[in-house]
């Protein structure tokens, strides 16, 4: 399901008072969705050109005020020194691993889709943004299938596997244990972490937000591409269904009867 932003939306978004003001509190909060992203791309993360994990930070660094960014594709590769595709592929990701929700403002001319808007699922104001575009997040749907078409692949050094880290409903539960151990297992390094450079342990509860969170909305979105593959197959079956009929039923000859020489 497309979401569009309307102007007026739009405008209600840009002037919301910033979550983050000062330089610190900017700070603050870019590393924490920095590291959102970090933690959910794995050690991926480190065989990425350094162009890439430039735009990471900065699209994060757009997002500390208000929670969300719209800089086109060609700006955020231009400024970083890749690609377009590249960037277009990374930004799926984000999508795929529920790191950001994808809308669209209205387009003026066609009424259609105008340029994306991202928001960050794991800001503070991501809420407010759920009531002001009424989202429904039972329904909501990605338009991944879509651009899952074109297939848009980043430099051959970043090539990727299919993902597999969506909770599908047969394997819901399974899945859900890997989760909780791997959680589990982030609190045990924090700790040890902490007890040999003698720290407080602080932004444990926060983490663990965030991936619950996180597999909230893998699961949601696993589930509306089963739906969708659901459907097409069922449209598929009926289309084949109707054409083997109409080739198997004999083309009626009309016969031709000349009324001028009756």
């Amino acid at each position: 399901m497309t979401v569009f932003v309307e102007s007026q939306q739009f405008s209600q978004m840009l002037s919301y008072k910033p979550f983050a003001e000062t330089k610190t509190e900017k700070k603050k909060v870019k590393y924490s969705l920095l590291d959102s992203i970090q933690q959910s791309i794995g050690d991926k993360w480190y065989r990425l050109k350094e162009g890439t994990r430039q735009a990471f930070d900065m699209v994060c660094f757009f997002s500390t005020e208000l929670g969300f960014f719209y800089a086109s594709d060609e700006y955020l590769a231009k400024r970083n020194g890749i690609s377009d595709r590249t960037i277009q592929y990374r930004l799926k990701e984000l999508v795929e691993l529920g790191e950001v929700i994808k809308v669209y403002r209205r387009a003026r001319k066609c009424n259609g889709r105008g340029n994306p808007v991202y928001l960050f699922v794991n800001h503070p104001y991501f809420k407010y943004w759920v009531n002001l575009l009424g989202l429904d997040m039972t329904n909501f749907q990605t338009d991944c299938e879509t651009e899952n078409g074109e297939n848009p692949s980043g430099s051959k050094d970043e090539e990727d596997k299919t993902f597999s880290t969506y909770i599908v409903p047969e394997k819901q539960e399974s899945n859900i244990y890997k989760q909780a151990n791997k959680i589990a297992q982030y609190v045990i390094n924090r700790v040890n972490d902490s007890i040999k450079k003698g720290t407080r342990i602080t932004y444990t509860s926060s983490y663990i937000d965030k991936i619950v969170t996180k597999l909230e909305w893998q699961a949601l979105y696993a589930e509306n591409n089963r739906q969708i593959k659901a459907k097409q197959q069922a449209h598929s079956e009926s289309y084949e269904k109707v054409k083997s009929m109409l080739e198997k039923e004999p083309v009626k000859k009309v016969s031709f009867y000349n009324w001028l020489e009756s």
